[in-house]
């Protein structure tokens, strides 16, 4: 064998093994990104059921309010029947003076919430970054059901604007009902 091709099969050794260990620091690189990529992930979890959790929290808290409101206007028109019968009883009897309070009429507000902007682009993670943003103002700001996607479709811009447009267009054009 001579020693012009020892050194080419030494040489081609040479480049293979450095290829080979090229190949296993990306392997490795790759492994790595997948591993933080599975934490974000892991985290967006937690985080998105805790935003539940408090969601329900406050739905809860909600209806005990509102559970206790009502209590409380029964009770009191049970306290004016009371009055009424003790002056059919006895003649003299003279109530106190009430004051006739007005129920104030819930009259819905308008909220301002400033949704962070969402372009359409095609990375899945810009898309659940945006969506969990949205869902915590939503919750901030106690926004309705049926102002959310009316909400959320005024942040959109570039192809999420024209996709929604062409969208409402056909909707409208095939009277489909609404999202």
């Amino acid at each position: 064998m001579s020693s012009h091709s020892r050194k080419s099969n030494e040489s081609e050794g040479t480049s293979i093994k450095s290829l080979l260990e090229k190949i296993a620091q990306d392997v490795q690189a790759l492994s790595y990104r997948r591993l933080q990529h599975d934490v974000q992930l892991k985290e967006r979890d937690a985080q998105f059921s805790l935003i539940q959790d408090e969601w329900k929290v406050v739905k809860e808290r909600d209806e005990y309010v509102q559970s206790k409101k009502s209590s409380h206007t029964s009770s009191s028109r049970g306290n004016e029947s009371y009055g009424e019968q003790s002056l059919n009883i006895n003649q003299y009897y003279q109530p106190h003076p009430r004051r006739v309070r007005k129920e104030k009429k819930e009259c819905p507000r308008e909220v301002r919430v400033d949704l962070p902007h969402f372009h359409g682009k095609e990375n899945v993670e810009i898309y659940l970054d945006w969506e969990m943003k949205v869902e915590q103002l939503y919750a901030c700001h106690k926004v309705s059901e049926e102002n959310k996607v009316p909400l959320a479709t005024l942040s959109f811009q570039g192809n999420a604007m024209y996709w929604w447009t062409a969208h409402e267009r056909d909707r409208h054009l095939h009277k489909d009902p609404p999202i």
